[in-house]
């Protein structure tokens, strides 16, 4: 009898080693060191950098359409602002080079007959993560899109040979 006593307690300990077994974490869309921070989704709008340090951003289209991105200026008082403007296919990413705080983006679709646009909400259809460790080099800060419209590997590669050091 003593046999059954141990080799029950063998099987309910080996239960709830099982029970108490965390499943393993789904895998990350973004590369590594890259993380969801310093970005918000507002209303409609995509709103990149908060603190107005020189950033990183990588962009990714998750939809099935290409959509088109643009910089909506906030402050009436803005004179000659750049157009930031970038367009995504599905799937492709972009990476974004910022040291403006709260910068909008609008995201928009094409309707059928190629000329209209139609606004979204940029949360419906992008994924979002910054490196906090990233490194510029003098020459190259500001704000302006680093690479658009293509792999994550090539943007990142794009991103590298620009001398910008995606540091984790």
């Amino acid at each position: 009898m003593s046999f059954y006593k141990k080799l029950a307690t063998v099987f309910a300990l080996s239960l709830s080693s099982i029970s108490l077994a965390q499943p393993p974490a789904p895998p990350s869309i973004f590369p590594r060191g890259c993380e969801s921070s310093d970005f918000a989704f507002q209303k409609n709008f995509l709103v990149l950098n908060q603190f107005g340090k020189q950033s990183f951003y990588l962009i990714q289209n998750h939809s099935n359409q290409a959509i088109e991105l643009e910089h909506y200026e906030t402050k009436p008082d803005a004179f000659m602002s750049p157009k930031l403007e970038a367009k995504l296919g599905p799937s492709h990413w972009s990476a974004f080079a910022s040291d403006i705080p709260h910068l909008y983006f609008q995201c928009f679709v094409r309707q059928q007959d190629g000329d209209t646009r139609v606004e979204i909400n940029c949360s419906d259809v992008l994924d979002v993560c910054k490196y906090p460790r990233v490194k510029f080099a003098l020459s190259n800060q500001g704000n302006y899109w680093v690479s658009t419209d293509k792999v994550r590997q090539q943007v990142l590669t794009d991103a590298t040979a620009k001398g910008i050091f995606l540091h984790w």
